[in-house]
């Protein structure tokens, strides 16, 4: 990973200036109707053209680190496989059986390791490579063309260590990302994010709008707050810069140590040391660059109420010893369990319960919450 990063030269000095100097509200107070969290109509459009048409992150491909290993997962309603064959070679896979549609791997939380993959229905065996290795009773079939019957592949590439796809069933090329990405490639080479490592992830399935977890990571308003007894105490109140390149977003959150970053040469001032980084990959992956390891996060629709909210710690190399291992485990348990898990993603499971139709029709955001609008306000005309 990148050790120095100097603001001088990047998108973030800007950032940094309007944070110590507070010129941090872009946008007046406005409304967002509830009904974007439930109506079962938005929900179908935001599957339809946001999930299975632009590209979207799968997680981090050193998950696959040994080759012989697969992930089952269900991304977007889509049962896919992450396969790492024996040559080392990425794929990703829909997770059905080309016989008779059967499911090959249960989804799971963790890849496991795999020569090869058989469909319990009636036998049929995949390479990991996606080929089909083996029919049972191979006569009942005199023309069947293996080579026309392996597993349907997705088109994707890894970029910055992460995993990209498109989901739509009638692509053939992988995404650009780098054009895709825009500006935010050349931060995320800036920043190391493809130097680092996976270390843990945790998947969960909650009872929220998937909306409402990316909301969470677009304003600081919350923080001193809702997270008032863990990471509150580290940040300035409702202190963030933001910009808009393209759909994405990145917004620079003001530290406790604010007040202290006038002393500094502005070529000196470290997104991850002097504030925290983030950026929003449209439609739905967030990167929080905290001081000593990266938060990748990932939330995917199930349902208007329900969304898989999966997060992967990613740090600079892999533990050295044992020491180091407890260090990332101790600090992956603080941010995912007991400020992602029982506060951020608490209260989104809150608010889906008190939004039911017809009650709490609107929502307002205030000037605090420029980045929230500004992603509702994308969505809405990527609908449109």
């Amino acid at each position: 990973m990148a050790d120095d990063i100097p603001g001088a030269s990047t998108p973030w000095r800007d950032l940094f200036t309007r944070l110590m100097t507070n010129e941090t509200t872009t946008t007046a107070p406005t409304t967002l109707p509830a009904a974007v969290y439930h109506d079962p109509a938005r929900h179908a459009a935001e599957m339809d053209r946001l999930f299975h048409r632009l590209p979207v992150c799968l997680g981090h491909a050193d998950q696959l680190r040994a080759p012989g290993t697969v992930l089952a997962r269900e991304i977007a309603g889509i049962p896919l496989l992450l396969t790492r064959d024996a040559a080392g070679e990425f794929g990703v896979f829909v997770n059905a059986c080309r016989h008779r549609g059967a499911r090959l791997l249960a989804p799971q939380d963790t890849p496991c390791p795999a020569a090869s993959l058989t469909c319990r229905y009636h036998g049929w065996t995949y390479n990991l490579d996606g080929t089909l290795a083996a029919v049972p009773r191979r006569e009942a079939f005199p023309e069947l063309d293996r080579a026309t019957r392996g597993l349907r592949r997705i088109p994707a590439t890894i970029r910055h260590g992460l995993v990209w796809a498109v989901l739509d069933p009638a692509a053939t090329a992988p995404p650009d990302m780098a054009d895709y990405l825009g500006p935010l490639d050349a931060e995320f080479t800036a920043l190391g994010v493809g130097e680092n490592r996976f270390f843990r992830q945790n998947a969960v399935r909650r009872a929220a709008n998937w909306k409402l977890m990316i909301d969470a990571f677009l304003e600081v308003y919350h923080v001193k707050r809702l997270h008032a007894g863990t990471i509150g105490p580290f940040f300035s109140d409702s202190r963030a810069a933001c910009d808009h390149p393209g759909p994405h977003q990145r917004m620079l959150a003001g530290r406790e140590n604010l007040a202290t970053l006038d002393e500094l040469p502005e070529a000196e001032l470290n997104p991850r040391v002097h504030g925290t980084l983030v950026h929003m990959v449209f439609p739905n992956t967030i990167m929080v660059y905290h001081p000593d390891y990266t938060s990748h996060i990932a939330s995917f629709p199930i349902a208007p109420g329900e969304a898989l909210f999966v997060h992967t710690m990613l740090v600079p190399e892999d533990p050295a010893d044992e020491k180091a291992r407890t260090h990332w485990d101790r600090s992956f348990d603080l941010i995912d369990r007991q400020v992602f898990n029982a506060e951020d993603l608490a209260i989104c499971e809150e608010i889906q319960a008190g939004i039911a139709p017809g009650y709490g029709e609107e929502f307002l955001l205030g000037r605090l919450e420029t980045a929230v609008h500004h992603f509702h306000a994308t969505i809405a005309a990527a609908l449109a």
